[in-house]
């Protein structure tokens, strides 16, 4: 019931906010969709609040179906099969699949603030086309003209406090929150890397579908992820897309 109900906070929230802040006008899109996603946030702060207070903690209770979960699972031998376990005991089968998803689930809360902020900007498209209809509202630039707002570090910093006040909460556990951190400034870093990447790219007149698909395999290929976080660090510190353009 708790995860629908931040699902739905994450579906809602970034809607009202965006709605206020594309009609008042006066903000660019990016931080609109920042402040939608940080909306999102503190609405599934108050979830995970709320729900370790009337109980065991979102997390603890995950943890129980995960258990469950791995035990029922380790009693099928196709998993066992499947994962190269077959010599294993179906008690150490269950702990290491109790493991294996208790790790994944650890990312949830950063998953769940990269999902706001996916979330965020889809929706600003689609609300700033509607408005546009009636007046005429800030349109998100291309994607190579992205850039994170001033002050999105203070907001990155943020998520970093709402997480400390999660794990004091007992919510989650104290290595969560390095974990999950780590996967925001992963993400932060890497989606200012695709912008650098695709700008690249445009103003060498490589084809569109080309660039993408390059910034794709960048992203996915591991080797490849520390050099677009990189760039994505020297853009926001010396502003490389503005040097790329500023030479043509």
């Amino acid at each position: 019931m708790y995860l629908l109900l931040i699902y739905f906070l994450i579906l809602v929230i970034p809607i009202l906010v965006i709605v206020r802040w594309t009609y008042a006008g006066g903000i660019s899109p990016y931080r609109t969709v920042l402040y939608g996603a940080v909306g999102a946030t503190a609405g599934m702060v108050l979830v995970f609040m709320a729900a370790s207070v009337n109980g065991p903690g979102l997390f603890a209770q995950i943890n129980g179906l995960v258990s469950d979960m791995a035990e029922e699972m380790a009693k099928n031998p196709m998993i066992a099969d499947s994962l190269g376990a077959g010599e294993l005991s179906g008690e150490a089968l269950a702990k290491r699949l109790e493991e294996v998803y208790s790790s994944v689930f650890a990312l949830m809360p950063a998953t769940l603030m990269i999902l706001s902020l996916v979330v965020s900007y889809v929706e600003y498209i689609i609300i700033s086309k509607i408005m546009s209809k009636k007046k005429q509202v800030a349109m998100l630039p291309k994607f190579r003209e992205f850039s994170w707002p001033a002050g999105a570090f203070m907001g990155v910093i943020g998520m970093y406090l709402i997480s400390w006040l999660l794990t004091m909460t007992g919510v989650f556990k104290d290595g969560m929150v390095y974990a999950n951190m780590d996967m925001l400034f992963n993400f932060v870093f890497s989606i200012q890397g695709v912008s650098v990447v695709l700008m690249f790219c445009h103003m060498k007149r490589v084809p569109t579908a080309v660039g993408i698909v390059i910034a794709v395999l960048m992203w996915g290929v591991f080797i490849f992820r520390p050099v677009l976080m990189l760039l994505g660090m020297l853009d926001l510190i010396f502003g490389i897309k503005k040097r790329i353009r500023g030479r043509q």
